[in-house]
């Protein structure tokens, strides 16, 4: 299991990386880290410490807490797994408007 939040964690840095049009090279410079330890990260072989976490953080301009939500980043199989769940919990006045919602996106 850590091996998986390794990677959905390094598949979050890359995210914010790409949204900033950052190179992993710039970035290794913000954070002052080697460009390798970066790539590490991204490839999930590597876990920032916490001062390379909060350094991230800075240069993705990001709150610390927001490189761990990467429950959108799980495979298709969980994320429906996960939708079908929070559909099932919805109350009945909610349910109309999450189906209005899903079916702009879908048509």
């Amino acid at each position: 299991m850590v091996k998986d939040v390794n990677k959905l964690f390094g598949a979050k840095i890359k995210e914010y990386r790409i949204k900033r049009n950052l190179t992993q090279w710039e970035l290794s410079g913000l954070v002052e880290v080697d460009q390798k330890h970066i790539s590490r990260i991204e490839c999930g072989k590597s876990f920032p410490s916490a001062k390379v976490l909060e350094k991230l953080a800075e240069a993705l301009k990001v709150e610390p807490k927001d490189l761990f939500e990467f429950y959108h980043l799980q495979d298709d199989k969980n994320l429906k797994k996960d939708i079908v769940s929070m559909v099932n919990n919805l109350k009945s006045e909610d349910l109309s408007l999450v189906y209005k919602f899903i079916r702009t996106f879908v048509l």
